[in-house]
């Protein structure tokens, strides 16, 4: 006990120094600070230690009636242009934040979370890749069949659809032989029941195949009915595995998997966005994965996580223009435009989602109606229901608010007007000014999704 308490210590270091108040009422934890003052003169101070691989984000509220109040960071002034702050500051170096009184009467509100410096992690999983092979095989005259003539226009040029899928046909074939595999008949069972990337948490979350085991308090058991169907799919893989010789594909495929890795790390977007989506949900998760494949079919992609992890595991999404050459493979990783939203959007649902979930359902219910105008457009686009909806435009209006956090003003306007105009996400602008005004003035005040409830309850069909 002695030990935590110490290190609790030794993160945040308060100091009272040169102070004269009156009526000084003040509460403090480990991140946050308030306190309310009639005459409060001199300096109170925040100290914190190095940590390089640290960011705090203070999030500050000063008010006052009479005399002045400023906010330092190692004696730089901070601006406060709005009722609620925000200041991202890196612990590269110790920090100290000073709070200067010149008799001031009023209040103050800190709010100083620290977060881990992030970076996107982009690395294959073998389960994943077994499973993902498993679908194909058991789809093969789907994935396979596709004539010359078959062919959609991609950015105004006619693609055939063989080409798309050439990477798929040509994983596809070398396996070939096991088509009538009776552990490829048990897997398929287990598709017919439920797609098969609805068992991708599970896979995952064992040990590699074929020697992966099922533990009895497995927390993704809920895809299967009883702990024995679970071990039997299992086992189903793990055979399989061994069967196809699937480690000689690993092994053989190597330089497929370093140019994916090669391709994603040169046109991922940078990951700078996540303190901000992390201080905007007070929210921090240990790890973002990008989780490319081979395996799985041309434009698919999903999301997966645990506790500690977010991810998003996905196939090629430009036509891969080499995948027999080994020294001049082109696989179709290389879409910036996709790996932005397969990051900066998808890893936004794993906040988003949960937030909306937490508004009352009779809120929801009553703002239904609004989905009748757009409910064909929105249909369309695979979003069917209100509330998968209401994801969507949160989930968008985040990311108009984190581009603009990041002074990328252009970006913001750009995502802003494409949904609004393209994809006829109509209530965006609605949702993106109270956001906005949630965050500069009712941050300290209110959760994202107390506000959430507020903005869906007023929102309005323009």
């Amino acid at each position: 006990m002695l030990k935590k308490v110490l290190t609790l210590l030794s993160g945040l270091l308060l100091f009272t120094a040169c102070t004269v108040s009156k009526q000084w009422n003040s509460k403090q934890t480990q991140q946050s600070w308030e306190a309310t003052f009639q005459d409060f003169s001199g300096n109170e101070k925040l100290k914190f230690p190095a940590h390089k691989d640290h960011i705090l984000y203070l999030n500050a509220k000063l008010a006052t009636t009479s005399g002045s109040l400023q906010l330092f960071a190692n004696e730089k002034r901070l601006s406060h242009p709005n009722p609620v702050s925000h200041h991202k500051l890196d612990l590269k170096n110790k920090l100290l934040i000073k709070l200067a009184g010149n008799h001031a009467k009023g209040s103050f509100r800190l709010n100083y979370p620290q977060f881990t410096k992030k970076n996107i992690e982009v690395r294959y999983n073998s389960n994943i890749e077994l499973l993902a092979l498993s679908y194909v095989l058991a789809n093969y005259d789907d994935f396979t069949g596709f004539s010359d003539d078959q062919s959609f226009e991609i950015n105004g040029q006619p693609v055939k659809v063989k080409a798309l899928y050439a990477l798929t046909t040509k994983i596809a074939n070398t396996f070939k032989s096991f088509l009538k595999s009776e552990n490829l008949k048990v897997i398929k069972t287990y598709f017919d029941k439920d797609f098969y990337a609805h068992y991708a948490n599970f896979v995952m979350s064992l040990p590699d195949f074929p020697n992966a085991t099922v533990e009895k308090d497995n927390r993704f058991l809920k895809s299967f009915s009883s702990l024995s169907d679970a071990q039997r799919f299992t086992a189903a893989f793990n055979s399989f595995f061994l069967e196809i010789n699937f480690q000689k594909f690993l092994v053989d495929f190597k330089p497929y998997y370093e140019t994916v890795q090669k391709e994603i790390t040169t046109n991922m977007p940078a990951s700078n966005f996540i303190a901000e989506l992390e201080n905007l949900f007070g929210k921090e998760v240990e790890h973002y994965v990008l989780y490319p494949s081979l395996t799985m079919p041309f434009s698919s992609g999903f999301a997966v996580g645990s506790q500690n992890t977010i991810g998003n595991i996905f196939a090629s999404t430009n036509q891969p223009k080499e995948v027999d050459d080994i020294n001049q493979l082109k696989l179709g990783f290389d879409n910036s435009l996709s790996l932005r939203t397969i990051a900066v959007h998808e890893f936004g649902h794993a906040f988003v989602n949960p937030a909306i979930d937490l508004v009352d359902e009779k809120i929801i219910s009553a703002s239904a109606p609004l989905f009748e105008p757009i409910k064909k457009q929105m249909s369309e686009q695979g979003y069917n229901q209100w509330k998968i909806c209401l994801y969507e435009h949160f989930n968008r209006a985040n990311e108009v608010m984190i581009a603009r956090l990041l002074g990328d003003r252009l970006k913001a306007d750009e995502i802003l007007k494409d949904n609004v105009d393209k994809r006829f996400y109509r209530y965006l602008p609605q949702i993106v000014d109270q956001l906005e005004c949630w965050y500069n003035n009712e941050f300290l005040d209110k959760s994202y999704a107390q506000k959430a409830a507020e903005i869906i309850t007023a929102l309005k069909a323009k």
